[in-house]
C-alpha cells in the first residue's frame, strides 16, 4: 500500500508539471503523441485535429489513441473519462454524446482539473464536468456510465484490479 501512495504521488507530480508545459514539449516525451505510428488506421495514432469537439487547449499531446472513436458513444449516453487531463477527450465525447448527454472526467491532478474546467468554462458546456479523484476509488454517485474511456492512463495505475 505505502508503494502505491508513493507511485501516484510520483504520477500525481509529473502531470502537475505536464499540466503547464507546451503541447510540443508534451509530445516528444515518451508518453506524447510524437512517439507513436502515423497510419491513417492505426489506433494508436492521435490526430483530434479534425474531429468534432477537438479544443486545442485541451490537447496536450499524451494520448496514444482515439478512444472516442471506438468507444461507440450515442447521442445521450454518459461518458466516463478515467484520467481525463485537459479534457481532450471529454470534449470529443460531447461531441458525439451531444447536449441530452453527461460527460465526466475524472483526474487525480488539481492542475488538470483546473485546465480542464477552465476549458469546459470558456466553451460553455453545462454538461461537461470534471472531478478530482482516484480511479481506484471512483468519485460517482450513481456508479453508472453508458460509456468509459480512458486515454494512455491505466498504465499509471497501480491496483489496476481495484480500478477495473
Amino acid at each position: 500500500m505505502e508503494n502505491n501512495n508513493k507511485l501516484k504521488e510520483i504520477v500525481r507530480e509529473k502531470y502537475s508539471t505536464i499540466a503547464h508545459q507546451s503541447k510540443e514539449l508534451n509530445e516528444a516525451s515518451c508518453c506524447g503523441a510524437g512517439s507513436c505510428g502515423t497510419g491513417p488506421y492505426n489506433v494508436m495514432s492521435e490526430d483530434y485535429s479534425g474531429l468534432d469537439g477537438y479544443n486545442p487547449d485541451a490537447d496536450l499531446g499524451l494520448g496514444c489513441g482515439l478512444p472516442t472513436e471506438f468507444a461507440k458513444i450515442k447521442k445521450g449516453d454518459t461518458v466516463v473519462d478515467l484520467g481525463s487531463g485537459a479534457g481532450n477527450d471529454c470534449f470529443v465525447a460531447r461531441s458525439i454524446a451531444g447536449e441530452e448527454g453527461e460527460i465526466i472526467g475524472i483526474d487525480m491532478t488539481e492542475a488538470m482539473i483546473q485546465k480542464a474546467r477552465a476549458n469546459a468554462e470558456k466553451l460553455e458546456f453545462q454538461n461537461v464536468h470534471f472531478r478530482l479523484g482516484d480511479i481506484e476509488d471512483i468519485p460517482l454517485s450513481s456508479k453508472r456510465a453508458d460509456v468509459v474511456v480512458s486515454n494512455c492512463v491505466m498504465n499509471l495505475v497501480p491496483d489496476k484490479k481495484k480500478s477495473f
